[in-house]
């Protein structure tokens, strides 16, 4: 299944799970030639197309991109300054993912993929994120 930080979406839990709780984590994304956003986790074992970002994950890091391939994305549980905010409106299928809703922007729907539990440990309730400077 094609996955999503989908977006988000987002160092990574390498050797163990991590939690946002109120620290920041910083993740690296990145767009291929074809259109294609991916989350950067070096650790993860599955397959690339897991790591894929779709379905309004793709759309909010176009949106903090603005133009760039690449973008770095910091994220937290806690409000952080200048960030845009993911509240989760549902958990998907088991398997499925976790729906959220963007606050305050165009995009009306973000799904995440299943990787979020590899990178999050868990599917927060809100997920605050924004461009790395």
């Amino acid at each position: 299944m094609i996955t999503l930080i989908q977006f988000i979406l987002i160092g990574a839990l390498l050797a163990t799970v991590r939690s946002l709780s109120s620290d920041i984590i910083k993740f690296r994304f990145y767009k291929e030639a074809y259109g294609t956003w991916y989350i950067d986790l070096p650790d993860y074992t599955g397959p690339k197309g897991d790591l894929a970002m779709v379905a309004g994950a793709d759309d909010m890091l176009d949106y903090l991109a603005k133009g760039n391939n690449q973008v770095d994305v910091e994220m937290s549980e806690q409000p952080i300054e200048g960030a845009l905010k993911l509240e989760i409106s549902r958990l998907g299928d088991p398997g499925g993912g976790a729906y959220y809703k963007p606050v305050n922007h165009q995009i009306q729907s973000v799904w995440l993929c299943d990787v979020t539990l590899f990178a999050l440990g868990k599917f927060p309730e809100n997920i605050y994120f924004r461009k790395a400077t």
